[in-house]
């Protein structure tokens, strides 16, 4: 029988965090054309980019030149996200799990890179003006172009997996009067116009193309993140900035459905202001777009502009369950949720 002091020591060794290794290949599974192994040399063959970056480490800025394939580059060359083209812009379902060989992770969303939405630069540098790429970081490290805090600034990158999961059900289309937050919150709330109204308002003035026109309209509304902020989103203490694994699933009354990263909304990483919009100049919420409406200003294409807001609902992209598996998140607008294994 193991003794006392034995058996400690193994629990210890089991909780304690992996220590990161230098990596050398970058693997890319998951919902891809053609899942496969990127080494320095395969990564170097792709188009190069460079950009200087500036972000806090540890509550300290840093300022570092970093070059190396997009993201979007090293997705295209292993066949580009594979989507179901009977789901109109499935793309914007999908999202990016990105580790370490220490077992962080961070998710970054497919709309965040996207060419015709976000149009984030992120790199999988290479090479860096520190010094830090390959000796301390690897033979690649994710870099989160624009985040404040370093947190989705993987060092010593050792995979990409592209997940597109759970689908959620919207509720049957037609105008909506409320929504529902739900999933990994404290509280499952719905929000009505009062509620919105009862948050800090901000105005913005965006363009972004629809079919076939180009439209320029002012919204005013809540942040997203205050929204989600109202609800808490659960995150689990242990793990190291959990929040950056957790994406906001924004879906509309028809079931039209896009994924947002944690990441990409939180102030202190991506600090993209999303409106929960619930007025207009040019009257679209008085009409047939509902109550509120997404209003994603950085993009150029409107997308990620999700109208008859019906639910939004926060999960872990690395926990997401089996096929099959139902799970009821809440009371309301939200109904059952599929939530199926990542591809």
């Amino acid at each position: 029988m193991m003794n006392t002091r034995v058996l400690t020591a193994v629990l210890l060794l089991a909780a304690s965090p992996a220590l990161a290794v230098p990596s050398t290949s970058v693997s890319v599974s998951g919902q891809v054309g053609t899942p496969q192994s990127f080494d320095a040399a395969a990564l170097a063959a792709l188009p190069q980019t460079t950009s200087i970056q500036t972000y806090t480490s540890g509550g300290t800025p840093v300022t570092d030149n970093f070059t190396g394939p997009t993201l979007s580059a090293v997705l295209t060359a292993a066949g580009g996200i594979a989507t179901n083209p009977a789901i109109r812009n499935d793309l914007l379902r999908h999202y990016v799990i990105a580790t370490g060989t220490d077992g962080y992770k961070a998710v970054v969303s497919a709309g965040e890179i996207a060419a015709n939405f976000g149009r984030r630069q992120d790199l999988v540098a290479t090479s860096d003006s520190l010094g830090r790429l390959p000796a301390a970081d690897g033979v690649a490290r994710l870099v989160a172009a624009g985040d404040r805090a370093g947190g989705r600034y993987i060092s010593n990158l050792t995979s990409l997996e592209v997940g597109g999961g759970p689908a959620i059900a919207g509720t049957g289309g037609g105008t909506t009067t409320s929504f529902v937050v739900q999933g990994a919150v404290g509280t499952v709330m719905s929000f009505d116009l009062p509620a919105l109204q009862a948050l800090t308002p901000y105005t913005q003035t965006v363009t972004y193309t629809s079919g076939s026109g180009t439209v320029m309209d002012t919204y005013t509304g809540a942040l997203l993140w205050d929204v989600l902020g109202k609800a808490g989103i659960t995150t689990n203490a242990s793990v190291k900035n959990d929040i950056l694994r957790k994406v906001v699933a924004a879906v509309g009354s028809d079931g039209y459905q896009v994924d947002f990263a944690a990441g990409e909304l939180s102030p202190a990483f991506g600090n993209n202001p999303i409106l929960v919009a619930y007025s207009d100049t040019l009257g679209q919420l008085n009409g047939s777009s509902g109550f509120a409406r997404l209003v994603v200003g950085s993009d150029t294409a409107g997308g990620r502009y999700v109208s008859n807001l019906s639910s939004l609902t926060v999960f872990d992209a690395t926990t997401v369950p089996e096929p099959g598996s139902l799970v009821l998140l809440g009371a309301g607008l939200g109904g059952l949720v599929l939530m199926r294994r990542r591809a």
